[in-house]
Parts: C-alpha cells; structure tokens; sequence
C-alpha cells in the first residue's frame, strides 16, 4: 500500500470529531479547543528511511526532524508555538550521541520561538524521531481549495537541497501567502512537485495544465521527482490584485483545471499526461 491508498482508507474509515475543521488530507490539522484554533501535526524521521548515519551529522538529524514538522506548519500559513520529540535508539547508542541531536533539535526550535516542552523515550533497533508539533494560523489555507483558472506557483527552484542540509521552513512565506484572500490552496514539497500539487488536485477535485518552459525554471527534470525541497506549491486567483507581483517574488508552473482535463504538461504544441510518482511507498 503506498501512502495516497492509505490516506484514502484513513479519510473513508476514520469519521471526523465535531472540534475538527480540517484533518486527515492535509498537511496540519485544524481543531477547535474553545474558543481557539490550533494546527496540529506529527512526523517521524527514521534512520534507513529518511537519513543514513555518516551522511548527516548528530545536530542535524535533530534539527531536519523539527524543520519537516515546522514545514507543515508553513504549507498551512501557519507558525508553530510548541513541539515535543518521542526518540527511540539502540543500547547500544552512546549518550553523547544523543545530547548531540537533542540539541540540534533544541537550538531549531529556539531559532524559531518555538517551544520544545517534552516528549517521549524508548529502546530500538533503529534510531527514530517522532516530532509533534502545536501551531496557530491566521487564516487556514488547505489543499483543497484550488479552484478552476487558478495559477500554480512554487515558492522557489528545486533540487538544490542535499538530503543532509538543515533547510528553512517557508514560514515567512506560508504566513504572507495566508494574508492574501486570493491564495486558494497550498501544500509543501516533501515527496516531489508532481506527487505534492498531485495531492492539491485530488482533495480539490481538479486538474491541471502545466507550462513546460515553466518548470524548466524550476529545476532539472528528476528535481521534479526528487522531494525534500520544502518549498511550497500554491494556488491563487488569476483575478486576485498581487497575482502579478506573486509572478516577481514565485516561479509561475501552470494553471487549474476543470478535473476532466487530467493532469498534463505543455511543451509547445505538445500535450503529455504526467507520471504521478514521487517518495510515495509506505507498506
């Protein structure tokens, strides 16, 4: 089972509590606690699966874990405001060792004014980091809002990450995209560009065009594929009033479509389907 099967079995399976605004289908949830709303999110970042040791230092493991949560946290044009680590490692594992990415989480986290307040410990055979996280937004913005004739834009080019980097979430931008009403839909890039606005259109019911000349300027083809670039793909009205200064700051990549177009790519005259593939495995 790959990880859109298992969404779809969770959202067709799992009935969503009365606090809850929006929950499995997008990158944070969003519930009521009286008379707040909070985002609520969680990841794991496993050695053998995300990161190799020797490849990647011991801070690093720590603060790329907490930076994929806060990324979340972006795509929704929110901020977090506190975090909790659960780490499972072997005996084995040295004690310094330890410290050492706990720090890098911490000093991550401190960079961001974002509390880590605690968390869990456990043996394993692996070294694993599950990080949650509790953020607020202004305005919430989902994966499902693409509406037909909206223009897709990415925050920024792609493949130029090493899988070891510490990255920036899209705070800033995620926050400053939420501010304008005609911003309709929005996910992070984790998985690769074509699965991550794939997940757009399939919770917004919609197609797509893109524009070939376009996504040259994002990147080389297999960046396309690659994930864990953590910019942010988003919608917007092609009648909202910044649509022309978001093309300046963002690389245009295509438009909405009504869902009976499909998903397909223009270069030219030429109309091809996209492959739907990307980190996409899960059991």
């Amino acid at each position: 089972m790959d990880e859109l099967e298992w969404v779809d079995f969770l959202k067709k399976n799992i009935k969503k509590g009365k606090e809850v605004i929006s929950g499995i289908g997008d990158d944070c949830a969003l519930v009521r606690a009286g008379a707040e709303s909070l985002l609520l999110k969680s990841d794991t970042f496993v050695e053998g699966t995300h990161f190799r040791r020797g490849d990647i230092s011991l801070s690093r493991i720590g603060a790329r874990a907490v930076a994929r949560v806060f990324s979340d946290f972006a795509a929704c044009g929110g901020r977090p405001l506190f975090a909790g680590i659960s780490l499972g490692a072997g005996k084995r594992e040295k004690a310094a060792s330890i410290k050492r990415i706990m720090k890098g989480a911490e000093k991550f986290c401190r960079n961001h004014r974002c509390s880590l307040i605690g968390g869990d410990t456990t043996s394993s055979p692996f070294l694993f980091l599950d990080v949650w996280g509790v953020g607020k937004c202004g305005r919430f913005v989902p994966r499902s809002g693409a509406r037909r004739g909206d223009y897709i834009f990415v925050t920024g080019k792609l493949g130029r990450l090493s899988f070891s980097d510490i990255f920036e979430p899209k705070i800033k931008e995620g926050l400053y995209l939420a501010r304008r009403k005609g911003v309709h839909s929005m996910c992070d890039i984790s998985d690769g560009f074509f699965i991550d606005l794939y997940r757009i259109l399939k919770e917004s019911k919609k197609g797509a065009l893109l524009y070939g000349d376009c996504l040259d300027k994002l990147g080389r083809e297999k960046s396309l594929y690659r994930g864990e670039d953590y910019e942010l793909i988003f919608t917007v009205s092609k009648s909202c009033r910044e649509a022309e200064n978001l093309e300046k700051k963002f690389i245009l990549a295509g438009e909405i479509k009504p869902p009976s177009f499909g998903y397909r790519v223009k270069r030219g005259e030429v109309l091809s389907e996209v492959t739907v593939k990307g980190y996409n495995r899960l059991f």
